[in-house]
């Protein structure tokens, strides 16, 4: 059987993942200490040597809006909302924040959780995820 170039190189792609593949799992079944040390070198935080900053240093994130606790029941109005506040909710990174709030004051306000379909970004997948933690009334 004579193989095509592309499907060559996919071949040679596959069995090279499969020898990496093959090469990681024989060295944490030779080596377990040093492969435990390393698939956890950025979380030891120790300060010392090359690698990340200790913990204390990293800036926090802010909890997302369904793990900030007596929450459950006060949803956040996307008219009164600021980016920090939208950044909150599952699914809405810095982009997508400041998007909602361009439209926001190019409108006047939304209407309804249906208007931010028309921010780009938003999608009636993402919409459904936040439709039980926003509100547009007082």
């Amino acid at each position: 059987m004579v193989y095509r170039r592309r499907e060559l190189w996919l071949l040679l792609v596959l069995a090279l993942c499969l020898g990496v593949g093959l090469a990681v799992r024989e060295f944490r079944s030779g080596f377990p200490d040093l492969a435990g040390r390393l698939e956890n070198f950025d979380a030891e935080g120790d300060g010392e040597g090359v690698g990340a900053p200790p913990p204390a240093a990293l800036p926090a994130r802010p909890p997302k809006i369904f793990e900030v606790p007596g929450r459950a029941d006060r949803r956040l109005n996307l008219n009164r909302a600021t980016a920090e506040n939208l950044q909150r909710l599952p699914g809405v990174g810095p982009a997508l924040a400041g998007q909602i709030i361009r439209l926001r004051d190019e409108r006047g306000g939304f209407a309804a959780l249906e208007d931010l379909l028309a921010v780009p970004g938003m999608g009636s997948k993402k919409l459904e995820r936040i439709r039980n933690l926003v509100t547009v009334q007082e």
